[in-house]
């Protein structure tokens, strides 16, 4: 008999589906009841003859380009936008990053015509890249799309020789990144182009702790100085400090393991992006937006946002910032409002970022730019974009409930039963989901049973 102490989604799912997108019901429900995410589904008269194809059919003659980090949803939307163009997409990921046993939501779209599965980047690095190799030996895919950072991290190396095989790594100059990918030397780039951050404390030892506490006053904020430190299979995220012990043992654990560590003042006010599209000293594209909600609460990854015209303080610093690095292609500019409403930076994605949904929602198509970019076709500047798009990922929402459950009285957080107002209430904003394609359900059903699969290892817990 299936639980109800925690919430489950499905009354949202079916709502989502029949209501506001007219699928059919009975087919949602046979979905659901017997968990055939690969349901024979109505395909949009607007779908392309080669996305007619079954995920994991092997297209002769090989793919045009190979998706990477198909576990995250922005992989998943460069799937979509790269199959609607009538692209060949294979879509793949390292087993280190998803459970085998739920469904992976990219590997389900209708766009994705190869599925492949990948050894662990962390502990088979070398198999994990021989296997990346091999793949574009035999399929001739003319650009790699990474779009995670121990991807990213793992494949520059190799750029060369996916070049050799005429295959492009569609990453940013390897001197860009460098900067981009270390929180000291872009706050460093920052300083010399004038664009205010945080006040920050380089923590190089545990003393340096009672100097930050000094200077900001408890709770304050730690960053890796890097996401990823080249050994572990997780992301080193920031996290809010409430006293020296939650400090000192972060603080041990960051150090321990070879990364870099800042403390900066918490920034309370509100979260604003812009992402960029940049080539040569142009920057051809600019969708900003608002995050409502991340997931951690502290500042993740977003699960509501809004795109919005970029303020000209956050256009101004993130296409000068952008530049100064040297970045092509896609980034992220990210910052918070302080209480003067001044727009201080937080970091730079020089990769797409988990708010892409929220840009090619808005008419900014970062996917197909890229695809254009890495095979030296032309891209226009995009001119206009629609402000105003709302969208929301929820299975992250839910995820910011639960966690800030946990979190009273800590930054960034709301009060119980005014979290659980805010994420009700949202359903009646006409926001447009994350992982949500009425042509291309599959996916949605895929993150849906994977929502079920943590809820009911949240309950045994």
């Amino acid at each position: 008999m299936r639980s109800n102490r925690y919430p489950c989604p499905a009354g949202v799912a079916i709502f989502l589906c029949v209501h506001r997108y007219h699928v059919p019901l009975q087919r949602i429900v046979c979905a659901y009841i017997f968990g055939k995410e690969d349901w024979d589904l109505p395909v949009s008269k607007s779908a392309i003859a080669g996305a007619e194809r079954r995920p994991g059919q092997v297209i002769p003659g090989g793919y045009d380009v190979l998706i990477l980090d198909a576990s995250v949803k922005q992989s998943l939307a460069g799937v979509r936008s790269l199959g609607r163009a009538g692209l060949h997409v294979a879509a793949g990921d390292s087993i280190a990053q998803f459970d085998p046993a739920v469904p992976l939501p990219a590997f389900r779209s209708r766009y994705c015509q190869h599925s492949l599965t990948l050894p662990n980047f962390v502990t088979d690095t070398s198999e994990f890249v021989s296997a990346v190799i091999e793949f574009v030996r035999l399929n001739s895919p003319r650009a790699v799309m990474p779009t995670g950072d121990i991807t990213i991290g793992v494949l520059r190396p190799y750029r060369q020789q996916l070049a050799a095989l005429g295959c492009f790594l569609a990453l940013a100059p390897e001197q860009a990144l460098e900067i981009a990918n270390d929180k000291d030397r872009t706050l460093a780039k920052a300083r010399e182009l004038g664009i205010l951050y945080p006040p920050s404390v380089s923590i190089t030892a545990v003393a340096d702790i009672d100097r930050a506490a000094a200077e900001f006053g408890y709770p304050f904020v730690l960053k890796p100085t890097v996401s990823w430190d080249g050994h572990s299979e997780e992301r080193l995220v920031p996290v809010d400090v409430t006293s020296r012990s939650e400090a000192v043992e972060f603080a041990t654990r960051i150090l321990g393991v070879g990364s870099g560590l800042l403390a900066q003042e918490w920034v309370p006010g509100r979260r604003e992006g812009v992402s960029l599209f940049v080539i040569g000293d142009d920057v051809i594209a600019a969708c900003g937006h608002v995050a409502y909600r991340t997931s951690p609460p502290l500042g993740g990854a977003s699960v509501v946002r809004e795109s919005i015209a970029p303020p000209a303080d956050t256009l101004d610093a993130a296409s000068r910032l952008a530049k100064a690095i040297g970045l092509q292609g896609p980034c992220e500019v990210e910052f918070r409002r302080d209480a003067a409403g001044r727009a201080l930076l937080m970091e730079i994605n020089a990769r797409l970022a988990g708010t892409i949904q929220n840009a090619v929602q808005s008419g900014v198509d970062l996917p197909l730019m890229i695809w254009r970019w890495a095979t030296d076709q032309s891209n226009e500047p995009v001119v206009a974009f629609r402000a105003g798009v709302r969208t929301r990922w929820l299975h992250g929402d839910l995820r910011w409930l639960m966690q800030n459950w946990k979190r009273g009285g800590r930054p960034d957080s709301v009060p119980r039963l005014r979290s659980i107002g805010l994420f009700l209430a949202e359903f009646g904003k006409g926001a447009r989901y994350d992982y949500f394609d009425p042509g291309d359900l599959r996916p949605f059903l895929a993150e849906f049973r994977y929502t079920l699969h943590v809820l009911r290892k949240f309950g045994r817990s």
